[in-house]
């Protein structure tokens, strides 16, 4: 943070104490849990028992992220910033066909893995779930895969808005936010086992392409993160499936595949916008605001500015110029 620009800095003075709270109930609170049992396990089970998916604070923490973004947008705006950001939830009408389009891609995505890596020789289940049993797993997924929606509130409703505000910029902020879920996820591959742990680093990798494309994604969905939650949904079922192990081989080829599938988005948004300029990446708080539900056609408006009401600073010691073009782009 020190070695940041003064552009940066001033993007982020107006709100960094929301991105401070949100860093220390996020991976402050999960590491924080991680070094208490590591250093004093016995004592830690005895006072907060076994660490599992069960245990109400693994749960609360699983759940950290939609936590601290929720009251980061109740701190800043109270009930109105809360409203406004269900408002962001409601597709566009324009919107619409992407959702089962983005749910087709990622289920194809998770077959193509399975016959890549009986191409290239990599282990998978010998029989994979019969289709009944597929759509079932799938909609139990929802809510068995602990966190996937407080993931979607918090990483991509609050904090990859935050990185846009502070790099203008949809890969630098990718890949700070795959950056961030790695290292909140990181804990839980240390305890779950060693082969988790080892394949941490290309997780993390994989993390930053998937934060890339939903920059480029979100940005043209103007920050609805539905549309990360449904292909997230859908991509995180082919091991539950049993079309494949998750193996560090087949992270190889979930990566490179992967790789394709958002530089193939970025193509298709690049002549959306009819050859031009991608849509800027959306920034908080612009994107919560009355510009955005307003201007850009959201179902239902939004209610009022906060970021621009009662206001004493002065534009230039408040934000950087062109912070409103965010805000209203």
């Amino acid at each position: 943070m020190s070695e940041s620009s003064p552009s940066t800095r001033r993007a982020a003075k107006p709100y960094a104490k929301y991105l401070v709270l949100y860093l220390i109930l996020t991976i402050g609170s999960v590491w924080a849990l991680t070094l208490f049992y590591l250093l004093a396990y016995d004592f830690a089970v005895d006072t907060l028992g076994e660490l599992g998916l069960r245990n109400p604070v693994v749960v609360v923490i699983l759940h950290s992220p939609a936590i601290a973004a929720l009251l980061v947008l109740f701190l800043y705006d109270r009930w109105r910033g809360l409203a406004n950001f269900g408002r962001s939830l409601v597709p566009r009408k324009k919107d619409l066909l992407w959702i089962p389009a983005l749910l087709a891609l990622m289920f194809g995505y998770i077959f193509a893995i399975r016959y890549l890596c009986i191409l290239f020789g990599i282990d998978v289940p010998p029989e994979p779930q019969s289709p009944v049993q597929m759509v079932l797993t799938f909609l139990e997924l929802f809510y068995m895969e602990v966190g996937m929606v407080a993931i979607a509130i918090g990483w991509f409703g609050f904090f990859l808005p935050f990185m846009h505000r502070l790099t203008g910029k949809h890969v630098s902020s990718g890949v700070l936010t795959g950056l961030g879920i790695a290292v909140f996820v990181a804990p839980g591959n240390v305890f779950a086992s060693f082969e988790l742990a080892i394949a941490w680093p290309l997780y993390a990798a994989q993390l930053c392409v998937l934060c890339i494309g939903m920059s480029f994604l979100l940005s043209r969905m103007k920050g609805n993160v539905l549309f990360f939650l449904l292909p997230f949904w859908a991509s995180a079922s082919g091991s539950a499936m049993q079309l494949y192990y998750f193996a560090i081989p087949t992270q190889f080829v979930q990566l490179t595949l992967f790789a394709v599938l958002v530089a193939a988005l970025y193509l298709v948004l690049k002549r959306q916008a009819g050859g031009g300029e991608l849509d800027p990446p959306f920034a908080f708080p612009g994107y919560l605001e009355r510009e955005y539900t307003v201007r850009m056609g959201a179902v239902f408006p939004g209610s009022g500015d906060r970021s621009r009401e009662g206001r004493s600073e002065t534009r230039s010691e408040a934000e950087p110029v062109g912070a409103g073009r965010e805000a209203t782009s």
